[in-house]
């Protein structure tokens, strides 16, 4: 009888023994199985966090890049609306804010077939095709990209380059909920000049003559070789008294910071017809209503004509 007692004893603590074993692996399973969940969850998380920086990254690229496309063919078709209607731009910021988000410009579309079948030079390019473009590769990574607050502007801080601006509300969000980012972004870019004509001498000249901005790179003051050779290319300097290129779209000829001159090549005005006038040859003097006394440098031809003070004598010699 007490052998009996003893060995179901010994029964009872092996089974509370496996009993306790079993919970201890059991929680141990449950435990280690929650540490694998949470790790899993987390490189999952982190994962695709690293993918939307990537995506966001790659949006301070690719808007700039679009950016400046959208403004070249922009500022491209400005001009050929100058020359078309023989008219400068009234309005630019506003005239540029609505050909980047609607690719109009004074009535006409430029995002569809022209009367030759021509295809527009803002097709594809203006901000709702920047947006849908984005929006696409968005898609195809379960992320959600939202514009807020636009604003475009053109504008110019040194004389040789216009910078296009574009500042946003950006919200980019995760399908999943797992992240967002929201914030203000002020992308720009800055688009050379010289590839442009001067919308001066094609409204002056009634587009017989025009002129590409063409930096020159003489040295200061000029000596009379070089100037004969700048005043015969029409080469543009720096000049604060002058107007910057795009007071120059707008026909404004007033001095700017940005400034920018050139010296009329009348002899090229001759071969088209048009008959030189005897003043200053000095662009925003010679195509407007002053008439200020001017001088001709030592050593050059008697057509170069320059504004008589000591600031222009500084720069084409005495």
């Amino acid at each position: 009888m007490i052998n009996i007692l003893k060995n179901k004893r010994k029964m009872n603590k092996k089974g509370v023994f496996f009993t306790i074993l079993a919970i201890a692996l059991l929680s141990l399973f449950l435990v280690s199985y929650g540490i694998y969940s949470f790790v899993q969850n987390r490189e999952g998380i982190n994962k695709r966090i690293k993918t939307m920086n990537s995506f966001v990254s790659s949006l301070d690229t690719d808007i700039p890049r679009k950016l400046y496309i959208t403004g070249y063919r922009t500022i491209f078709v400005l001009e050929e609306d100058v020359i078309k209607n023989g008219e400068y731009i009234n309005d630019l910021n506003s005239t540029f804010k609505t050909a980047f988000f609607t690719g109009m410009i004074n009535g006409k579309d430029y995002t569809t077939l022209d009367a030759e079948g021509n295809l527009g030079l803002l097709f594809g390019v203006i901000f709702p095709d920047i947006k849908a473009d984005i929006n696409e590769k968005a898609n195809s990574l379960n992320i959600n990209v939202n514009f807020t607050n636009l604003n475009i502007s053109i504008s110019q801080d040194d004389p040789w380059s216009v910078k296009i601006s574009l500042k946003s509300n950006l919200i980019i969000k995760d399908r999943g909920g797992l992240a967002l980012w929201n914030k203000t972004e002020d992308y720009y870019v800055y688009i050379p000049i010289k590839n442009f004509e001067d919308p001066v001498y094609l409204i002056n000249t009634n587009t017989k003559v025009s002129n590409k901005f063409e930096q020159a790179t003489y040295e200061i003051p000029m000596s009379s070789s070089n100037l004969i050779a700048h005043a015969e290319n029409s080469y543009y300097i720096n000049h604060t008294d002058a107007p910057s290129f795009l007071k120059r779209l707008q026909g404004d000829l007033s001095a700017d910071e940005n400034g920018i001159e050139s010296l009329v090549n009348t002899h090229e005005l001759s071969s088209q017809g048009i008959i030189p006038i005897e003043k200053c040859i000095i662009d925003y003097i010679y195509f407007s209503s002053d008439n200020p006394d001017y001088y001709v440098p030592a050593g050059v031809p008697t057509w170069i004509k320059i504004q008589d003070n000591l600031e222009h004598k500084n720069i084409y010699g005495s």
